[in-house]
């Protein structure tokens, strides 16, 4: 584990994951609400900490009309579309962080980005963040003229679980497959199914299972945790384009990303798993680890083989 790994963990653990697990506890019944704007007011400081002195010369343009898309890197040349669709749980998002991210990521893997600024719970639940990133993917497609065969669709802890979900919500359309899609993370149980939930509870140095009952009664409401579209872990996934899954072996959600790449490959898709030992959640898309760099080399040389 590199150093710089070491102070990220660190970090998480003296500053986020404190700063949540207090505001879950001091939340009180019928207040919800409030703890939601106040972990995005935290949010918004905490973005702006991070990105303050982010310079990059990869172009980001605005989609006229709409207001919610955001294009990365769209510039003559490249050959490969990514939809990628941010985390946070589904309540919250960080843009700055997801535009540096997206800024790096793009030239990588030689694509343009489009990051989609899907609508939020508990304002938007069930299936509101679901149906503007299939309707994302749709525009790509149909209004765009992008061939399927050379998008990808990523995303990150909730984000990954909304590229899950759009590839199955793609499954029961007319539209084709995207040629790879690529999970960070992926929350795919919304039934607290997976052992590490609650066994790597204190070891995972930023999320904490205190925040996961919240964010569930602000996204799903009444709707069944079972249900195959909203937990992917109980889907059909045969019909799956080639899926890569990162994962900490610390981190809470580690087996919802290992069950998810189990069941893939059990159910006849191609599935890849990418453990990594004692890293923060979602590390790829953090600037400055050397593990981020060889996550973005293992994503490149994995969109190199399908797409």
């Amino acid at each position: 584990m590199s150093w710089q790994m070491r102070l990220m963990n660190l970090s998480s653990r003296i500053i986020v994951k404190p700063f949540v697990k207090r505001a879950v506890r001091q939340s009180k019944p019928g207040q919800q609400q409030a703890t939601i704007d106040k972990l995005r007011r935290w949010v918004v400081k905490l973005d702006n900490f991070l990105t303050r002195k982010h310079t990059s010369p990869v172009p980001v343009d605005f989609i006229e009309g709409h207001p919610s898309y955001l294009w990365i890197n769209n510039t003559p040349g490249v050959t490969r579309t990514v939809l990628y669709l941010h985390g946070g749980g589904m309540i919250i998002h960080v843009p700055g962080l997801y535009k540096q991210w997206a800024q790096r990521f793009g030239p990588a893997v030689n694509a343009r980005v489009l990051l989609v600024d899907y609508r939020l719970a508990p304002e938007h639940p069930y299936p509101a963040s679901n149906d503007d990133c299939f309707a994302a993917y749709e525009w790509l497609v149909k209004e765009q003229g992008i061939s399927p065969d050379t998008i990808i669709i990523a995303g990150d802890s909730a984000g990954g679980y909304l590229t899950l979900a759009t590839l199955l919500r793609i499954g029961q359309s007319e539209l084709a497959n995207p040629a790879c899609a690529i999970a960070l993370s992926p929350l795919s149980d919304f039934s607290f199914g997976s052992p590490s939930v609650f066994t790597n509870e204190a070891a995972d140095p930023l999320l904490s299972n205190q925040l996961i009952p919240l964010m569930k009664d602000m996204v799903l409401g009444d709707n069944l945790c079972t249900d195959p579209m909203v937990s992917p872990v109980y889907a059909d996934l045969s019909g799956f384009p080639p899926l890569q899954v990162h994962v900490s072996s610390n981190e809470i959600l580690r087996d919802d990303g290992v069950r998810i790449a189990d069941l893939a490959r059990q159910q006849g898709a191609s599935s890849e798993l990418c453990e990594w030992y004692k890293t923060t959640h979602v590390h790829p898309i953090m600037d400055g680890l050397p593990e981020s760099e060889l996550a973005v080399q293992k994503m490149k040389t994995f969109i190199d083989r399908y797409c």
